[in-house]
């Protein structure tokens, strides 16, 4: 059976109802054949020739050859006036539409909810806003007689949290020592100290915040990467000196940031991408992103609540630090 009658019946099988066809498994090949010959064209700079791409793939000429002359008819591939095979405008327009459909929020949302179901932790996700942090995603764990209390759109010091010092290390609109010395009551020569803690995070890949912004509670965090480079962190928050502190969370927060960051397109480099992993399912439903409300909440200490105290949005006491 050649290639080119694998992708035909490829086609038959989706339009043939729910029984598999008897060589499903040979059409299926065939499939795989011809996506990893687009990703194989997606990492080149140059157009390939048939023999380079049957050579690198491992296959025979033939399957190469009906496999390239039907992604050619459906624009998926081009050949250039030597005969060599590159990508098309079809490939363009699948990857644009992923992208339309995918936000920073959405992107985070299954790996906040990975991290704090098998770290038994609060997770959120925030974006740098001058010199604060803007809380816009979280997830709480379930069952727990204590909660971190936290509110969505409330913001924080960029200079205090972890999730802002994440950021500031790989995204620096405001200078280091602007963005400490602009903190209320900010002592002298605070933005020598923060300009060596970014230091340390752009060295380990996330930043830690061991009960600066809240008494008690140690936060770890790690940048999210989109195609124009950082764009917010996810980071996670415990009690510090707790019975059973989570083990491996920084590894698990950069390899949950990377995992985000790859699905929004962006590259992770140095330490904050040497961990990246894959292994958690993207997300499944759209997130709409919360607009930005209008209180404000600066420098306030997040108090740890009972789960069953009611902490009113926006206000000091519903700030988790992270």
């Amino acid at each position: 059976m050649t290639a080119g009658r694998d992708v035909l019946e490829v086609g038959g099988d989706a339009a043939g109802g729910d029984a598999p066809a008897p060589d499903a498994a040979v059409a299926n090949r065939s499939v795989l054949r011809a996506l990893g010959i687009l990703e194989l064209l997606s990492r080149c700079e140059e157009p390939l020739t048939l023999v380079e791409v049957a050579a690198r793939l491992k296959i025979p000429k033939s399957s190469a050859l009906s496999l390239l002359r039907a992604l050619v008819a459906r624009e998926f591939c081009a050949t250039d006036p030597k005969g060599r095979y590159g990508l098309a405008v079809r490939t363009f327009e699948v990857g644009a539409a992923y992208l339309r459909s995918m936000t920073p929020v959405r992107s985070v949302t299954p790996e906040l909810h990975h991290l704090t179901e098998s770290l038994g932790v609060t997770s959120h996700y925030a974006v740098l806003d001058e010199d604060e942090v803007v809380y816009l995603a979280k997830h709480d764990p379930p069952g727990l007689g204590l909660k971190l209390a936290s509110s969505l759109g409330a913001r924080l010091p960029a200079a205090l949290t972890a999730v802002g010092k994440a950021q500031l290390a790989f995204r620096a609109p405001l200078r280091p020592s602007a963005a400490a010395d602009r903190r209320p009551q900010a002592p002298r020569g605070a933005g020598a100290m923060l300009a060596a803690q970014l230091e340390e995070v752009r060295a380990l890949g996330y930043a830690v915040d061991d009960g600066e912004t809240a008494l008690g509670i140690r936060c770890v965090a790690a940048p999210l990467f989109n195609d124009h480079g950082c764009c917010g962190a996810i980071g996670v928050s415990y009690l510090l000196g707790a019975a059973a502190a989570p083990a491996g969370v920084e590894q698990a927060v950069v390899e949950a940031a990377a995992r985000a960051s790859g699905r929004l397109g962006g590259k992770v480099t140095g330490a904050a991408g040497a961990a990246g992993a894959a292994g958690v399912p993207g997300p499944r439903a759209p997130v709409t992103e919360p607009r930005r409300p209008a209180a404000r909440v600066r420098g306030a200490q997040a108090p740890v609540r009972a789960t069953g105290s009611p902490v009113p949005a926006g206000s000091a006491a519903g700030v988790q630090a992270s």
